[in-house]
């Protein structure tokens, strides 16, 4: 368990006129761990979302995050669904946090029929960090120094930053 601290919000989905560019950056930095996660068979995710089976569900999002993100950086957020659209169509929707630096970004990956989505809630910036000093840019530089290595270059997009400092 985290412990509380002080924090300023800075974008939800009603706020930021920008928020897809942001969204991008976040897919971009986790596109190795999705696919990491989508080699487990998609009727045992569905499983676990449909019996609310979160420990079964963290264990498999920790594993294949560590593999990509130094530990505990982006973790599963305890709550899964599956909602059914038209034609019977539905998506696995897992509540995601990604923690790091003075940064915490609340988020959902949405495993449809054809597609994968990320969708972020929230983010929050603890108070040494002006939020006039956040931008696009340093968003994509704290995320890609919580990673292990670099974004390979096939999941970069014009967006994320090719070389940024990690610590």
């Amino acid at each position: 368990m985290r412990s509380i601290r002080t924090v300023d919000m800075v974008a939800s989905s009603i706020e930021h006129p920008n928020l897809q560019a942001f969204e991008e950056v976040l897919a971009c930095n986790i596109k190795d761990v999705i696919a990491d996660f989508c080699l487990a068979d998609a009727d045992i995710i569905r499983f676990y979302a449909d019996n609310q089976l979160h420990g079964n569900m963290d264990e498999m999002l920790t594993s294949s995050a560590e593999l990509f993100f130094k530990g505990d950086t982006l973790t599963y957020g305890h709550v899964a669904h599956v909602s059914t659209g038209r034609d019977d169509h539905s998506c696995v929707v897992l509540d995601m946090e990604f923690v790091h630096d003075a940064m915490t970004v609340f988020f959902q990956l949405i495993f449809g029929d054809y597609y994968i989505g990320v969708k972020i809630s929230k983010v929050l910036l603890d108070p040494p960090f002006r939020r006039s000093d956040f931008n696009l840019s340093s968003f994509a530089r704290i995320l890609s120094s919580a990673r292990l290595q670099p974004v390979p270059r096939r999941f970069q997009s014009p967006y994320c930053l090719a070389e940024s400092p990690r610590h």
